[in-house]
């Protein structure tokens, strides 16, 4: 979960949020953990995998 954080992902983070995905809601897991969006929110992988997904394509390089 390495890279650029957005004031907004902080924000989260800060209120006990940081295993808790941005798009929607769930906890990050092993089979599906969380990653950095290129604008800096933390959304599972599978968010940044799915070409049906707002995410596709932006995961953040490690």
């Amino acid at each position: 979960m390495a890279g650029w954080i957005s004031k907004g992902q902080q924000k989260r983070d800060h209120n006990g949020q940081r295993n808790i995905c941005a798009a929607d809601g769930h906890p990050g897991t092993e089979d599906d953990p969380l990653v950095t969006t290129t604008d800096g929110w933390r959304v599972h992988l599978s968010d940044t995998t799915d070409p049906s997904s707002g995410f596709y394509g932006q995961q953040q390089g490690s």
